[in-house]
């Protein structure tokens, strides 16, 4: 699209659609597995799965990190016209919220830890916080955050199927 010869994007650059995938597939796994581990509890499944839930989290953040601050520098891509100044308004406000509740899952899973992990298998993490009482009330907090981007992402999946299902492809076209 051009407005008066300048070139506006109409979909997201190739490293940000990169990073919204890649972060998107790790938070989809981390989370059905999540809720998997408390099946397989005491299970012989349960050390592999759960060692690769923290490892994925583990690449996650970094990863989440790059993503937000690529935000500042990537080419701005503008909402379609038919949508209004209200409701781009509350698309930012959520996205920003969405951002901020997949930070604080990523770090209290971390800061949860009641022993260290090797990553992979192969390279020690140790635990951070070497208290049960604060490492438990990170659980708590991880617990709620994990429930809180459940949310978040079944209304952001919810939405896509919406606008989908509406005939407005362009919105979903930004990200594919």
């Amino acid at each position: 699209m051009q407005n008066n010869g300048v070139i506006i994007p109409t979909r997201y650059d190739g490293f940000s659609r990169l990073l919204h995938w890649l972060v998107a597939i790790v938070i989809i796994y981390a989370m059905c597995m999540g809720y998997i581990l408390h099946i397989l509890e005491g299970t012989p499944y349960f050390q592999f799965f759960s060692v690769l839930n923290m490892t994925l989290g583990t690449l996650a953040t970094p990863i989440m990190l790059v993503r937000f601050i690529w935000r500042f520098f990537r080419p701005s891509v503008p909402y379609p016209a038919e949508i209004g100044h209200m409701k781009k308004s509350f698309l930012i406000f959520v996205h920003e919220v969405f951002y901020l509740t997949i930070f604080v899952t990523l770090v209290s899973g971390f800061l949860m830890l009641e022993k260290g992990y090797n990553l992979f298998g192969l390279w020690p993490i140790p635990q951070p916080i070497q208290n049960l009482e604060v490492n438990r009330f990170f659980f708590i907090v991880h617990r709620y955050a994990c429930i809180t981007l459940g949310v978040i992402l079944v209304g952001h999946v919810a939405a896509v199927i919406h606008y989908y299902l509406a005939g407005k492809k362009a919105i979903i076209a930004r990200m594919l």
